[in-house]
């Protein structure tokens, strides 16, 4: 029988602070280790028209960029980290701003899904982190 292996995972991030019109209130971010990084970033309004009556000023409800790296790169960050491993924080507190987030892992076996508020243990932040620094985003993803 072969061992249950992470392939990939989302982070849906979901801001609880209060938000203009034009900022993004949800990021989804979705990790393979096959190479593909897609971010996803939806405002908390059907369209904003804010700035004026002119076409140009109306911004998207869901913006959507997708990265391709070389699947070793991706495939290093899933050899590194068990994503398995991971939980919610034990002691997990709402944060200041009412944010939580939400982590589905795709593997070759059952999928795991959890929730929270405070990045999940034990090592979410250094996880976070290193999928910021991977490449320079269009915009920066909302992790944990």
């Amino acid at each position: 029988m072969q061992p249950v292996t992470a392939n990939a995972f989302e982070i849906k991030y979901i801001s609880g602070a209060l938000m203009s019109a034009e900022e993004f209130g949800v990021c989804t971010t979705f990790v393979s280790a096959k190479g593909i990084i897609r971010t996803t970033f939806k405002r908390n309004t059907k369209y904003s028209d804010i700035f004026g009556m002119d076409d140009n000023h109306f911004m998207p409800v869901k913006v959507t960029y997708e990265y391709r790296l070389k699947d070793s790169i991706l495939a290093g960050l899933f050899e590194k980290y068990d994503l398995l491993a991971l939980k919610p924080c034990e002691f997990e507190e709402q944060a200041c701003d009412g944010g939580s987030w939400q982590m589905k892992i795709y593997t070759n076996g059952v999928n795991h899904k959890f929730k929270g508020f405070m990045a999940p243990e034990p090592f979410g932040e250094e996880l976070a982190d290193k999928i910021r620094k991977l490449i320079p985003y269009q915009i920066e993803p909302m992790l944990f």
